[in-house]
């Protein structure tokens, strides 16, 4: 009997050892994410020192190189339109598509020449990017803020705000927003009596195309307001092209009539539904007129 288990108490023992070590890795390696989760939670962990040391160091070295995506940035977004604005507004963007590239170009970023209202204003993004790694000192740095009801209205006290209120679900359609299942913003609005602008990007489909996934899995997300995107092979390479040319047609962000709100405390779900119909008149009037064509709002 002994001789028949003596070869396989080897194997039992080696055994043992690879599930130790297995055991001791994954328990290692999930004790080590938590701590460091918590550490830049903490904010004892920072990112920004390493990407503005990386920003100096390819300033110095490559300045030229630099300076040239800059000037193609600036070339390939344009601003237009109604650009005297000198008061507090709610800047609302359309459409969302894949990202909001003109949107993110024109108020975080100091390549191009926007208007001071747009870029001093805050940027709305997608408040569940919170739980990734780094995205609260990267939203500080950059001045944006989560889309969370409380933070843009607080934000409103200090000066504007610039959202795309579609979301990612509208990069599925051309010629069309999401507006009517909205309401938060347009309750915001009259709570603070914030004047609504409605910006409609002209172009920036070109940087908007991705594979066609199966309907199941779009239809899947709907209820979490998601989509999964995946963008095409050109998308890709024009979007890097600009990092040796200004885009061959230009994308226009064009600025529309501020639409004026009056302020009242506690809006009632009628006053709401009657700005949002207000706005979405007056949105669908300067699509026909600026693009050409008619806007699909659902």
């Amino acid at each position: 009997m002994i001789d028949f288990i003596y070869p396989y108490s080897y194997i039992a023992i080696w055994l043992g050892i690879i599930i130790g070590i297995a055991f001791t890795t994954v328990c290692v390696g999930i004790f080590s994410a938590v701590f460091f989760a918590i550490c830049i939670s903490l904010g004892m962990f920072r990112i920004m020192p390493l990407f503005n040391f990386i920003n100096r160091i390819l300033r110095g070295v490559i300045p030229e190189e630099i300076a040239k995506v800059q000037e193609n940035i600036n070339e390939s977004f344009k601003m237009i339109g109604n650009t005297d604005l000198k008061e507090r507004y709610i800047f609302m963007w359309h459409p969302h598509g894949l990202f909001p590239t003109s949107l993110y170009f024109h108020t975080v970023s100091s390549f191009t020449d926007s208007p001071k209202a747009v870029k001093e204003s805050k940027t709305v993004a997608f408040s569940s990017l919170q739980w990734l790694p780094f995205t609260n000192e990267i939203f500080n740095e950059l001045n944006i803020i989560p889309s969370e009801y409380y933070a843009m209205k607080d934000a409103l006290k200090e000066g504007s705000i610039s959202l795309s209120p579609g979301g990612m679900r509208e990069g599925l359609y051309e010629d069309t927003v999401i507006l009517l299942r909205r309401r938060g913003i347009f309750k915001m609005a009259l709570e603070t009596g914030t004047p609504l602008v409605p910006i409609i990007t002209k172009g920036q489909e070109q940087l908007s195309k991705f594979i066609d996934l199966p309907k199941c899995i779009q239809d899947y997300l709907e209820p979490f307001d998601a989509c999964f995107s995946i963008p095409t092979l050109k998308t890709i390479s024009r979007f890097l092209g600009i990092l040796r040319y200004p885009l061959k047609d230009k994308i226009y962000s064009i600025i529309g009539e501020p639409i004026a709100v009056e302020k009242i405390n506690e809006p009632s779900e009628e006053d709401i539904a009657k700005l949002r119909t207000t706005y979405i008149e007056a949105l669908e009037a300067m699509y026909k007129k600026e693009i050409g064509r008619e806007l699909y709002v659902f």
